[in-house]
């Protein structure tokens, strides 16, 4: 009978808290623990093709269903590999547990193959992480395990979650795990109230007295589940929706009070308008802190002139963080829209707005001999399932996206920003959907971000997962070549010289794949492999001179305009 060890100890405890799945890259101080997964039954362990794209999975793991997702990776490169991801889930608020191997105690400092002990001759991988996640700690000890172990689960569940990093040494992972207490990991902890009423009545009486109240919801509000309360509290007092493009999806665009995104990336002029003007008397900011991508480059028009500003958060330190506030209420944002549905009297009759402009993928096109990249989102809002899972990588897919697909109740869209890390959104719909296996999982990113992440694919492959990937492909970095056409008027070192045949590496990683270059291809297409079920990837050949709105408004930010 095989002798137990702290690894085996560590998969118990993680077993306990409900985790099913490991996401990493095997290494040699890994190998006790590895061991310890391939002889119990209970977790899967998924092999990746990088540590960066293992934490991303157990992002997207935690994005979709609120849960922990965790990540294990060796020393050295592997754990400095995992350190963009991992900041990434601190910044996007998804509970992500970083499982990092190390060198022996008994070898540090002695010029150790992937040492990363820190001193003067290796980096230190928990003084490398301590400002990229909620906590990062070393076992050096068995002893530590239960304590340590147990602290790392509830720091990164807790609100607002985030990434948590445990090193362990391959000696301790060895060492029996013969008389360690039990400590059973409590993952749920009650949400933060609001310990006096008294900000909660003033939000409700400035609702009560305004006119014409706009609601911003933000990622905050997304990562509280609070979409059934958000509707709720927006219909009591008809108050139109905002999001940012971290909160799309936190409310139903399909709704006739919902304004769509607004900010750097996803706005549309019309959504920006109102959110803007002088009309609106009051705003209430649900789980956003107003930061540059939400206001468009801290545009300060939001809380311009009379208006009322109301903020809810659960950090403390977001509220006020950038503008103003007259009511501040430090709560959980499902709770607060809730209370304050609950003191607001029924609504009257619903008042006229003037309907947004939402164009068709066929008006979008009408009339240009390439591929527009906006015809490609807006024909989504009609042909995606209402449930979808829906992950954006970052560059411009985030504007077409944000502006042009109309979210519906059922679904919901992740991205990853913040760190605006490339390379997210295969790996996080991998993730997704291992851990979602009925939803269905669709990506969407560019040429340039499938070339950071897109070996991940021959992951999916192997686990037979019927995803599809969009990739919007424009021979390089268009976000980064439209800003340069916009500021400087010519374009430099941004687009490729060959263009990237996506669906060639798609296929060689055994996925499906089709190129389009056309609108009713493109159609036809996404029709055959939201029904396949296999892999599928389609290389949208499209119009890299396109540029979206919101990335104009950003240019004229950036270079001092209006």
């Amino acid at each position: 009978m095989q002798a137990s060890t702290v690894a085996h100890r560590i998969l118990d405890l993680l077993a306990e808290a409900g985790v099913r799945r490991l996401f990493g890259v095997p290494g040699g101080p890994l190998l006790s623990l590895l061991h310890a997964l391939d002889n119990r039954a209970g977790i899967d362990f998924v092999l990746t093709k990088h540590e960066e794209g293992a934490v991303f999975m157990a992002e997207g793991h935690a994005q979709s269903t609120g849960e922990l997702g965790v990540a294990c990776v060796t020393a050295g490169p592997g754990t400095t590999h995992a350190l963009t991801a991992a900041a990434s889930a601190s910044s996007d608020w998804a509970p992500v547990l970083v499982l990092a191997g190390q060198v022996p105690t008994h070898m540090f400092g002695r010029g150790g193959l992937q040492d990363s002990s820190g001193g003067n001759w290796s980096i230190d991988a928990v003084q490398v992480f301590t400002s990229a996640v909620k906590m990062a700690a070393l076992i050096s000890d068995p002893g530590q395990l239960p304590h340590l172990l147990t602290r790392a689960l509830r720091t990164a569940a807790e609100a607002p979650s985030g990434a948590a990093l445990l090193v362990l040494p391959s000696n301790v992972l060895n060492a029996p795990d013969q008389g360690l207490p039990a400590r059973a990991p409590r993952l749920a902890a009650p949400n933060p109230r609001f310990s006096t009423t008294e900000p909660l009545l003033g939000i409700a009486e400035a609702l009560r007295k305004a006119r014409n109240p706009v609601i911003l919801a933000g990622q905050g509000a997304k990562a509280g589940r609070a979409q059934r309360a958000l509707v709720e509290l927006a219909e009591r007092r008809w108050a139109r929706v905002a999001t940012t493009v971290k909160g799309k999806s936190v409310f139903p665009e399909t709704h006739p009070l919902s304004l769509g995104v607004v900010g750097n990336y996803g706005a549309s002029r019309a959504a920006h308008e109102v959110v803007t003007s002088r009309e609106t008397d009051l705003l209430l900011v649900v789980g956003s802190s107003l930061g540059e991508v939400a206001t468009s480059g801290w545009d300060p028009a939001p809380a311009d002139g009379d208006r009322v500003m109301c903020q809810i958060d659960i950090d403390p330190l977001e509220i006020g963080k950038n503008h103003r506030v007259d009511h501040p209420l430090v709560a959980d944002a499902a709770t607060a829209l809730r209370a304050l549905a609950d003191l607001l009297p029924p609504a009257g009759e619903r008042p006229s707005f003037a309907t947004l402009s939402a164009p068709t993928g066929v008006e979008l096109q009408e009339g240009r001999p390439l591929l527009m990249a906006s015809a490609v989102a807006a024909h989504l809002s009609g042909a995606l399932p209402e449930d979808v899972l829906l992950f954006l990588d970052n560059g411009n897919t985030l504007c077409w996206v944000g502006e042009h697909y109309r979210c519906p109740p059922g679904a919901d869209v992740h991205c990853s920003l913040n760190i605006g890390c490339m390379g997210y959104a295969v790996p996080a719909s991998i993730g997704a959907k291992l851990a979602l296996p009925e939803r269905p999982v669709v990506a969407m990113l560019g040429d340039a971000a499938f070339a950071m992440g897109g070996m991940e694919i021959h992951t999916a492959t192997e686990r037979e997962l019927s995803i599809v990937w969009i990739v919007l492909n424009n021979s390089g970095n268009a976000m980064v070549a439209n800003l340069q056409h916009l500021l400087f008027d010519q374009v430099s070192s941004s687009l490729y010289r060959r263009p990237l045949d996506a669906a060639a590496v798609a296929r060689g990683l055994g996925a499906r794949a089709a190129v389009v270059s056309t609108l009713d291809d493109f159609a036809s297409v996404l029709d055959e492999a939201l029904h396949s079920d296999s892999p599928f990837l389609i290389d949208a050949r499209v119009d890299g001179s396109e540029i979206p709105w919101s990335l104009v408004r950003r240019a004229e930010v950036l270079g001092g305009g209006e």
